[in-house]
């Protein structure tokens, strides 16, 4: 699948919403946003890295592996485990990011050398950032293996996507029906607005829409009917 394409139109909330109507808890988190104005949305299948200061392996080579190993439009995801303080990511790593043709970062921490992201156009998702090098302060727990995204666990493989939003991972298995129904939640959410903009009820076409009821019950029930 075309992560990129399949998420054209489409926005973190829309990906929420067809979890919640197909009963997947996805990782999420509202913390998590662009370190720079225009960073583009992403999305992909994530390549995972845990930092720390007790980490074992270094963090500069360690992160380049990590990018090497991972395919075109994948998404690193990076949990520093609560040590905002702390670096993670920063120009170096966005250089062979692009290189390697990575669709972007998503950090559960911070982030530095935001100007050289935006100048490289690497899109950044992070917590917060910092101004400190990460060098002697941090280092690499694991890679491609589980972290935690917003306290939730999640897998490399995984899909994730971040926006202006927050950020979201799901599971890899479940992508083409989670993008199916997010595009129907999209469709008959402006089918409401247009009702509306056009001068109809707003509480009767809530009503008519059932805009009230669960996801599920918007979303599953409706697609059997139609």
């Amino acid at each position: 699948m075309n992560y990129t394409q399949a998420m054209q139109g489409l926005s973190v909330c829309d990906l929420s919403d067809a979890c919640d109507a197909l009963g997947i808890v996805p990782a999420t988190s509202g913390a998590i946003k662009a370190v720079y104005l225009g960073c583009a949305p992403v999305c992909g299948p994530v390549a995972t890295c845990a930092m720390s200061p007790a980490g074992s392996i270094e963090i500069v080579i360690g992160t380049i592996e990590l990018m090497a190993g991972a395919a075109p439009g994948s998404i690193l995801l990076i949990d520093a485990h609560d040590h905002l303080e702390q670096n993670t990511i920063g120009s170096l790593v966005s250089v062979v990011a692009v290189q390697r043709r990575l669709g972007g970062a998503i950090i559960d921490g911070s982030v530095r050398d935001v100007h050289g992201c935006r100048e490289l156009g690497f899109p950044v998702y992070a917590r917060g950032t910092v101004v400190h090098s990460v060098r002697g302060r941090m280092a690499i727990d694991s890679i491609n293996a589980q972290v935690t995204l917003g306290g939730k666990a999640v897998a490399s493989g995984d899909i994730g996507a971040a926006d202006e939003n927050g950020a979201i991972v799901f599971p890899a298995s479940r992508a083409k029906e989670i993008f199916e129904l997010a595009s129907r939640a999209v469709a008959l959410e402006k089918k409401l607005f247009m009702g509306i903009q056009q001068g109809g009820d707003a509480i009767a076409l809530h009503k008519a829409m059932r805009y009230d009821a669960s996801m599920k019950d918007q979303l599953m029930d409706r697609k059997k009917r139609d």
